[in-house]
């Protein structure tokens, strides 16, 4: 057995033993409860089940609200229910804290055990507002993502969408090495600041040279600093979002068009042909009749310049990427098929 195995039942054994303490603690609560409800309602006779128990529940938390005019025989069961009764409430409110940290603790073990054994994942490191976009589309092309913020709440929100996510500063090691960073197939540096997603950049490189990294830049000025660093893709969100806003007067069926692209029945993306896909080989032509609903916009080969309106006598090789447009069916099915094994 290796160890993670082994330490992975160590945990559960332990995890169990926890939760028995409680069950057995809260048993033994309800019996000290059950027992001076019983005893008060003997000994004192004036009294009804509900004052028993009243008096009960004040003597073994301690609340003290009198003595309620107990007699010598009242007193001393009094003295007894309240020592044995502090104990067992005590033990018993300890195991449920107990039980409470050492559950998030295994949570938060397998969820960094999950992280661990992801690879080909994308990082995203700031939870905003652009953080949280990325995170939404990412969700809808049911990509793996890691979400990484020093925030609580936004992680929270990461979690609550079903997104992989752990509390820390995306600017030191130890966090994007338990996000993966090693590992992953690329990363989005959205933090607030630009000197975060610089640091997070020279960071990310460091550990995965062949990631791609995209990085939200405030400041435009700044792009050639994020390059040096190692960013393959820098984003001004301010400059594209004044962009968007002139294209829309200027080419408004256009921008539209890109905009929407995925909420109605088509899409625009790209194709990335992989080793020992069967679409290599093929021609573009022979591709679109596979695949009549597909519109090909573009053909990128590695070190050629992209070509618009590509050649449909081109023949595809690995490596190739091609831009379409087509409907959401014909796009998973292509994607499937150039990303075969």
């Amino acid at each position: 057995m290796s160890r993670t195995s082994s330490n992975l039942f160590t945990e559960l054994a332990e995890h169990r033993r926890q939760r028995r303490n409680v069950a057995h603690a809260v048993l033994a609560l309800m019996i000290v409860l059950m027992v001076g409800t019983g005893g008060f309602t003997l000994l004192e006779e004036q009294w009804t089940p509900w004052d028993a128990f009243f008096f009960t529940l004040i003597t073994i938390t301690t609340v003290g609200y009198g003595d309620y005019g107990l007699d010598m025989k009242g007193e001393i069961f009094a003295l007894v229910l309240l020592l044995t009764g502090i104990a067992v409430t005590t033990y018993a409110f300890g195991q449920v804290v107990q039980l409470a940290v050492s559950s998030r603790a295994a949570w938060r073990r397998k969820m960094l055990k999950t992280i661990e054994n992801m690879s080909d994942h994308y990082i995203v490191c700031g939870a905003g507002r652009v953080g949280r976009a990325v995170c939404e589309r990412f969700e809808e092309s049911g990509i793996p993502l890691v979400v990484v913020d020093k925030d609580e709440e936004r992680c929270e929100w990461a979690r609550s969408h079903g997104h992989l996510a752990i509390e820390g500063n995306a600017t030191n090691d130890e966090t994007l090495l338990m996000a993966g960073i090693e590992r992953c197939k690329g990363l989005v540096a959205a933090a607030p600041a630009d000197n975060q997603n610089l640091v997070i950049t020279l960071t990310a490189r460091e550990h995965n040279p062949d990631a791609l990294i995209v990085c939200r830049s405030d400041d435009p000025d700044t792009e050639a600093k994020f390059r040096r660093a190692g960013a393959d893709r820098v984003v001004a969100p301010e400059t594209n979002g004044g962009h968007t806003i002139a294209n829309l007067l200027v080419r408004p069926h256009m921008t539209d068009f890109l905009a929407h692209t995925g909420e109605d029945d088509y899409q625009l993306s790209e194709l990335h042909l992989r080793d020992n896909s069967p679409l290599v080989g093929l021609t573009i032509r022979e591709l679109g009749e596979r695949e009549p609903q597909l519109v090909f916009v573009a053909h990128k080969r590695t070190d050629q310049p992209t070509r618009v309106r590509p050649n449909p006598d081109e023949v595809l090789q690995v490596d190739d990427v091609l831009i379409v447009v087509g409907e959401l069916d014909a796009l998973a099915r292509a994607a499937q098929h150039a990303a075969a094994a």
